[in-house]
């Protein structure tokens, strides 16, 4: 190509590919302070879209997984109470049995008095352990306290613990031994129930259990999947990086020498 005054086309394509080689450093920069492959729309943009919906689904396993854990606490506080209210009932057995017994003394004597007066206090503690247990402000055995535990994508865990059949205050009474009789009758019936409202409070809480597992594990996928598609690979990002700063060194050396070739032109004038 002749040499020209008025325009000088080489420097013009080394300035262009300056330009080029600025960009992709800027880039390979930014990648590697954010850590990010994907910074704006214009990197990937389908990417960018699939990205951003496993992060939201990466949030909302989590969320459900937190919502899992929750509802295992709050079965955990109804077991670990029913667990008292079982050797409660299990001394109360005890206390029947004993006062069933001629050797504890005539029917309302000293002996049964003070066998029932016993017995009465674990009614009326089973009785306030019922009506008083509470989780986060609400009843927990209470028959029309149901929890529903969203569980991310899964289907809505619904958790019941309901009442236990407790002894009656005014009517159980050791003071008899009809009385004791009657109340180890009584005590067998509740011992059953609390033994079938926790085996129920057992399978509900396996259940939540792998639930929170199985979130566990779609948050890990979820992530990887995430990562996979947005991380920058930063191996990649710092070769990258210094392939665009010396294309950038070498550009700005060729654009000077390509402006220093008009400068030449002046002398086939002298």
């Amino acid at each position: 190509m002749s040499g020209s005054i008025l325009n000088n086309v080489s420097a013009m394509n080394a300035s262009r590919q300056l330009g080029v080689s600025g960009q992709g450093l800027q880039q390979a920069i930014q990648r590697l302070t954010t850590g990010k492959r994907i910074n704006r729309a214009s990197d990937d943009a389908a990417g960018l879209a699939i990205a951003n919906k496993l992060g939201a689904d990466v949030r909302v396993a989590g969320q459900g997984r937190r919502n899992a854990n929750d509802g295992i606490s709050y079965l955990q506080v109804a077991d670990g109470v029913l667990d008292e209210v079982t050797s409660l009932l299990t001394r109360a057995a005890e206390l029947a049995q004993q006062a069933a017994s001629g050797t504890s003394g005539a029917d309302s004597g000293t002996g049964k008095t003070a066998l029932d007066s016993e017995f009465q206090n674990i009614i009326k503690t089973i009785a306030d352990i019922e009506t008083k247990t509470t989780f986060n402000g609400a009843p927990v055995f209470n028959a029309a306290s149901a929890l529903s535990v969203a569980v991310g994508g899964f289907t809505t865990v619904n958790v019941t613990v309901g009442t236990f059949a407790s002894l009656s205050a005014g009517t159980d009474f050791l003071t008899t031994t009809a009385g004791a009789g009657q109340a180890a009758t009584d005590i067998t019936t509740a011992l059953t129930a609390v033994s079938a409202l926790r085996g129920t409070i057992g399978a509900t809480q396996q259940q939540l259990t792998s639930l929170s597992n199985s979130l566990g594990i779609q948050m890990e996928n979820f992530t990887a999947a995430q990562s996979q598609i947005q991380d920058a690979n930063i191996s990649d990002e710092v070769i990258a990086m210094s392939k665009f700063q010396i294309l950038n060194q070498s550009g700005i050396s060729s654009l000077a020498q390509a402006n220093q070739a008009s400068q030449s032109i002046l002398k086939l004038l002298q």
